[in-house]
C-alpha cells in the first residue's frame, strides 16, 4: 500500500467520524429543544405528534390551573390525560390531534377510559376541524363533550394574554351535544306463527 493510499483510508476514517459526532451533537441539541407553552399556535399544534400534543396539553392545563395527570403513554386505557377542577371532580380527555374529521372510535374509547378511571367526566379536546355525524350521537346518547378546535384556539389566545381564569372558563364550559332520541336504530326479529327468522337462520316453533 503506497503512502498515498494509506493516508486517503485514515482521512476517510476521519471524516467518518467528523459525520458521526456531527449527528450525534445535533440530536443531542434536538433533544434538549423546549417549548413556551405560551408562545404555542394552533400552526405549531398541527405539527406536533400525539405524544407531543399530550404533553402540551399537560403543561398548558396546569398552567391555567388544574391538578394535572397524564396517563402511561404504553397502556392509556383510551384516555391521555386527567384533571381535576375546582369543583373536585375528575374530568378523563382523549387528546386528538387530528386535521381530518373526528370519528366514532374517539367517543367509544373515552366513553370506556371514564368508567376505568373512574372519573366524573369524560372530555374530547381535539384540533381536527369537525366530527363526524355518528360521532356527535354517539357522544350526546353517552355526555362526552368536547373543545374543539376554535375552542382550543380562543384558550391559545388567552393563555398568550395571561388570563388563565377566562381560558378555565371556557375548559370547564365544553360543547355538549345534544341528547336525541335514536329512532329506527333497531331492527325486529321476523317471527311467524311458527318461524322465527334472521338472515339465513330460522327456527321452527
Amino acid at each position: 500500500m503506497s503512502f498515498f493510499e494509506s493516508n486517503g483510508a485514515w482521512i476517510f476514517i476521519l471524516c467518518i467520524a467528523v459525520i458521526i459526532s456531527l449527528l450525534w451533537l445535533i440530536l443531542r441539541l434536538k433533544k434538549k429543544k423546549r417549548y413556551d407553552v405560551a408562545k404555542i399556535t394552533l400552526k405549531d399544534i398541527d405539527q406536533m405528534s400525539g405524544h407531543d400534543f399530550e404533553d402540551y396539553l399537560q403543561v398548558l392545563f396546569t398552567a391555567i390551573g388544574y391538578e394535572t395527570y397524564l396517563t402511561k403513554k404504553s397502556r392509556d386505557y383510551g384516555a391521555d390525560l386527567l384533571f381535576i377542577n375546582e369543583q373536585g371532580n375528575k374530568i378523563i380527555v382523549q387528546a386528538k390531534r387530528y386535521q381530518a374529521k373526528l370519528g366514532l372510535t374517539s367517543v367509544q374509547e373515552i366513553f370506556a377510559a371514564k368508567s376505568f378511571y373512574q372519573a366524573d367526566l369524560a372530555l374530547i379536546i381535539t384540533s381536527a376541524e369537525g366530527v363526524t355525524d355518528s360521532c356527535w350521537k354517539l357522544a350526546g346518547a353517552t355526555d362526552i363533550s368536547f373543545l374543539m378546535r376554535e375552542e382550543l384556539e380562543e384558550i391559545l389566545k388567552l393563555c398568550k394574554q395571561g388570563k388563565m381564569e377566562k381560558a378555565r372558563e371556557i375548559v370547564d364550559h365544553p360543547v355538549m351535544p345534544e341528547q336525541t332520541k335514536q329512532t329506527g336504530m333497531l331492527e325486529s326479529v321476523k317471527v311467524t306463527r311458527n318461524r322465527i327468522e334472521a338472515g339465513e337462520y330460522f327456527y321452527k316453533k
